[in-house]
C-alpha cells in the first residue's frame, strides 16, 4: 500500500528546541526530518517495494516528491525545504486526496503519515471549524497516522488531540467500508521532544503499521517460504459476522484457465516474493535439485553443485516453477487463504522499464460465493469428476434463473433503464407481480456478480418509497408485496447467494382470487 508523508513546514515548525549543553540549532523541522529518514531506512530493509510521496504544507500544499521507490530522492529534498506561513491541515488533506486519486484511483489502500507541530494554531471554535471542513472520509480506502513533534506535556497537544483523533477516525471508517480492514490509523506521540524520542516513536509506527507478512505457499508436496507485499489486513464482509485473517499457510487447491476464472472482485492484491534461498536449503534440494531433466527427457542425479547453490539465481524455487507454468499455460491457481476464504494466484509482470515478473495474489471476498459464475468455491473439483458434459463445471446464469437474459451496464442509461423497469412493474401491482419478481431476480444476480451490493440497497429503498406513496384505493396486496420485496433484497442470510431466487409473498388475497 503506498504511503504519503504529509509534512508541516509552517513557521511554528522552525521554533528552536532548547537542549542543555548544546550549541546546535535544532528545530521541530529537524526532528521531523530525522523521523522521515528513520522511516525511509526502515522501508529500505523491510519494504523496498513501497511507494512513498512527500507532500509539504502550510497555508498551501506542494508535492515535493511524487510517489517513488527512490527513497534517496526524498532524503535529498528534506534539507532543501523552505518554511511557509501558517498551518492549514484541511487544505493539506485535500491536496493529498487529489494526489492519491490521480495516481492510484479509488480502490488502493493508501496510508498517510501526518507530521506536524502538535498545535491547531486556533482556539476551540476555530478547531471545531477545521473539523467540519476536513475533506474526510476520502473516496478511497485510507489510514492516517499522526506524529506530533511536541512534548507530551505541552498544553497545545491536549488542545489539538480532538482534531487529530477525528482525522484518524474518519479515515478509518473509509478503510473499513472499502476494504474490509479492521485496522485504523493511530496517533504516535514521542515520549520526549528530542531526536532519540522522535526516532523511537517512528520506529514504533513502522513496527505496528509496516510489518512483514511471511507465510508458506504449498502445492501438494512442494512448498516455499514467501512474503506477501503489502502485508494483508484482517477482513470482514457485509452480511458475514466473522472476521477473517489469512493463514500462515496458503494452499494451492486447483487450477483454472484464465478465461474460465474471469475477473472476480479482489478486496486487495499482493505480490508473492520468495524468500532468498541459501545453499543449505534442503527442502528445495529435495523438490527440485535431486533430479534435473535433460534435453533428451532423462534425469541426472545430484547435478546441483555447491557452486550453483551459492548463486541465488541458480537455486531451485517453487515460485519460479509456478510462475512459469501459469504464464505458459494461461492459467491461474485457486488458493485457500483460511476457513471459508479463497484467493487467486496468477503470473504478473510489472509495467515498468525493469519488467520484473512475479506472482500476484488476489484476495477474494470472504465466503464461497466470491466468484458466482463458478458456483460455490468449496464445491469445485477436477473436470474429470464432473457429472455434466461440460469441460469444466462452470454454471451459467440460466441454471439459476430458469431463463431470462442478463444485464449489460456498459453505459449509465442502461442501468437506469433496468431500475425504471422494476419501478414500472411495482406501480402496476398486483397484475404485474410475477414480472416484478422476475426483473428483481435478474437485477439482483447481475449486482451480486459485479459486487454492486449498493444497487440492491437503493432499489429496496425505492420500493419502500413506492409503498409509502400508494393511494388509499390501492389493493392491500400491493403494499405487502412491495414491503416483502424490499426486505428480501436486504436479507443478510441470502445477500450474497446468487443461487437464491426471490419469490412473491403468498397472500390471502391471491388465494381468494384463484379460488374464484
Amino acid at each position: 500500500m503506498p504511503t504519503a508523508i504529509l509534512l508541516d513546514i509552517s513557521l511554528s515548525m522552525s521554533r528552536p528546541i532548547p537542549i542543555p549543553d548544546s550549541t546546535e540549532n535544532i528545530t521541530r523541522l529537524t526532528l521531523a526530518s530525522a523521523a522521515i529518514n528513520t522511516f525511509l531506512d526502515y522501508l529500505s530493509v523491510h519494504a523496498k517495494l513501497e511507494y512513498v510521496a512527500l507532500v509539504t504544507f502550510s497555508s498551501m500544499y506542494e508535492v515535493a516528491v511524487p510517489f517513488t521507490r527512490d527513497y534517496e530522492s526524498i532524503k535529498v529534498k528534506l534539507p532543501q525545504l523552505e518554511e511557509g506561513d501558517k498551518t492549514c491541515i484541511e487544505t493539506a488533506l485535500l491536496g493529498v486526496n487529489q494526489l492519491i486519486l490521480g495516481e492510484w484511483g479509488y480502490q488502493t489502500l493508501v496510508q498517510t503519515i501526518l507530521i506536524t507541530d502538535g498545535s491547531c494554531g486556533v482556539g476551540a471554535i476555530g478547531r471545531n471549524r477545521i473539523i467540519q471542513a476536513l475533506p474526510l472520509p476520502p473516496s478511497f480506502p485510507s489510514k492516517i497516522h499522526v506524529l506530533p513533534i511536541v512534548s507530551p506535556h505541552d498544553s497545545s497537544l491536549q488542545h489539538a488531540m480532538p482534531l487529530y483523533q477525528k482525522i484518524v477516525d474518519l479515515a478509518g471508517n473509509t478503510a473499513n467500508n472499502s476494504t474490509g480492514s479492521i485496522n485504523r490509523g493511530a496517533i504516535y506521540c514521542p515520549d520526549q521532544l528530542s531526536i532519540s524520542g522522535v526516532v523511537s516513536t517512528m520506529n514504533k509506527l513502522c513496527e505496528q503499521q509496516y510489518q512483514e507478512f511471511w507465510c508458506t505457499l504449498k502445492c501438494g508436496q512442494l512448498e516455499t517460504r514467501v512474503q506477501l507485499f503489502p502485508a494483508p489486513q484482517p477482513a470482514s464482509h457485509e452480511g458475514l459476522a466473522a472476521t477473517y485473517t489469512i493463514s500462515n499457510q496458503i494452499h494451492v487447491i486447483g487450477f483454472l484457465q484464465q478465461q474460465d476464472l474471469g475477473t472476480p472482485i479482489a478486496i486487495s492484491k499482493h505480490l508473492i516474493i520468495p524468500q532468498a534461498q541459501s545453499g543449505n536449503n534442503t527442502t528445495n534440494r529435495e523438490n527440485f535439485g535431486s533430479k534435473t531433466p535433460t534435453k533428451e527427457g532423462s534425469s541426472t542425479e545430484g547435478t546441483t553443485t555447491d557452486e550453483d547453490m551459492s548463486d541465488p539465481s541458480k537455486v531451485p524455487n517453487f515460485c519460479v516453477l509456478l510462475h512459469g507454468a501459469l504464464k505458459v499455460e494461461g492459467m491461474a491457481a485457486i488458493v485457500q487463504l483460511g476457513p471459508d476464504w479463497w484467493g487467486t494466484v496468477s503470473a504478473w509482470c510489472e509495467a515498468s522499464r525493469a519488467r520484473r515478473s512475479c506472482l500476484l495474489l488476489g484476495v477474494l471476498r470472504p465466503g464461497a460465493s466470491a466468484a458466482p459464475w463458478l458456483g460455490a468455491l468449496d464445491q469445485l473439483g477436477p473436470a474429470d469428476d464432473a457429472t455434466t458434459t461440460e469441460a469444466f463445471p462452470v454454471r451459467s446464469w440460466r441454471s439459476y434463473s430458469g431463463g431470462g437474459s442478463g444485464c449489460a451496464w456498459a453505459r449509465p442509461h442502461a442501468l437506469l433503464a433496468d431500475v425504471q423497469k422494476v419501478l414500472r412493474h411495482a406501480r402496476k401491482l398486483p397484475d404485474k407481480t410475477q414480472h416484478l419478481y422476475k426483473e428483481l431476480n435478474r437485477l439482483r444476480r447481475a449486482a451480486i456478480s459485479l459486487g454492486f451490493s449498493e444497487l440492491l440497497t437503493c432499489v429496496g429503498s425505492a420500493l419502500e418509497r413506492e409503498c409509502a406513496s400508494l393511494p388509499s384505493s390501492a389493493p392491500p396486496e400491493c403494499a405487502l408485496q412491495l414491503a416483502h420485496a424490499a426486505a428480501a433484497l436486504r436479507d443478510p442470510r441470502t445477500a450474497l447467494d446468487i443461487k437464491h431466487t426471490l419469490q412473491p409473498l403468498a397472500t390471502n388475497f391471491t388465494v381468494t382470487s384463484m379460488s374464484h
